[in-house]
């Protein structure tokens, strides 16, 4: 039996929390979570009618097998320093903060420690490993968001974007991944995971359109190499209990998760 800590139990945490309750009870141990708002933990304990055990950071990393992180990119650095300390698997969500704090997915890799990136809110990840093994000349990804969903960016307020101005569709940024992910920590975690299975953090190009229209986040990505070219989109339904949050990425972790406990390995 496994022993499995969640570090944040907002809505992907809660919702892993609740199916490792109800569907892995027989092969996963759930040793607790690591949660700062009480707000948060408040919540999953009523949805669970029970308390649920909350340890710190490094106590829930020190007592678990697996942690899987569902908090935010801030507290990645942290949690992968103490993953390397006492040689644990982890699973991250918040990719962006790997790319942000240099260094440290080598770090990870040089200690051979086990971490798993579920795809996110997007698809085309196996075809772009496979394709990684031959020549890869070009990764562009464009995100159209709603309006909403970018309120509080930092890039749009360092460069005074005014987004109730916006009345039709308008690229609002346009770089690498690397640099989306440095100016959009909680808009575009994408960038992040498609940047570590092809072509890297400042290669990988991204574009971010702001549109008073749609009301799903749309991913396209385009990957060109000597395979040919690879075309995907994903336009994701908001999750019911967390709209900020695209119900493709918590099924992603799950099914990450499945992919950990199942013997049986489908696709790249």
């Amino acid at each position: 039996m496994i022993k499995v800590g969640v570090c944040g139990c907002g809505t992907i945490g809660s919702y892993l929390i609740n199916v490792i309750l109800k569907k892995y009870s027989n092969c996963i141990c759930l040793v607790g979570v690591s949660e700062t708002n009480p707000e948060s933990l408040k919540s999953l304990s009523s949805s669970l009618k029970k308390k649920m055990l909350n340890f710190s950071l490094e106590e829930l990393v020190r007592k678990s097998d697996l942690i899987i992180e569902a908090a935010h990119a801030s507290v990645v650095p942290e949690l992968l320093e103490l993953v390397i300390k006492h040689k644990k698997q982890v699973m991250l969500m918040s990719v962006g903060g790997v790319l942000t704090k240099r260094g440290l997915f080598e770090k990870i890799k040089d200690n051979k420690i086990k971490m798993y990136i579920p795809s996110g809110a997007i698809a085309g990840l196996d075809a772009l490993k496979a394709a990684r093994m031959g020549k890869i000349k070009s990764v562009k990804l464009t995100t159209r968001k709603p309006v909403a969903g970018l309120i509080g960016a930092p890039y749009l307020m360092k460069n005074k974007i005014n987004l109730k101005s916006i009345k039709k569709d308008k690229v609002v940024f346009s770089g690498s991944a690397l640099k989306a992910v440095e100016c959009f920590p909680k808009n575009i975690n994408v960038a992040a995971i498609l940047s570590l299975a092809g072509l890297g953090a400042t290669k990988t190009k991204v574009c971010i359109v702001a549109s008073p229209i749609t009301k799903r986040n749309t991913h396209t990505i385009e990957i060109k190499g000597d395979f040919g070219t690879i075309l995907t989109c994903t336009e994701n339904v908001p999750s019911k209990l967390n709209p900020k949050t695209s119900m493709m990425a918590i099924l992603s972790a799950l099914a990450t998760l499945d992919g950990i406990m199942s013997n049986l390995k489908i696709g790249t």
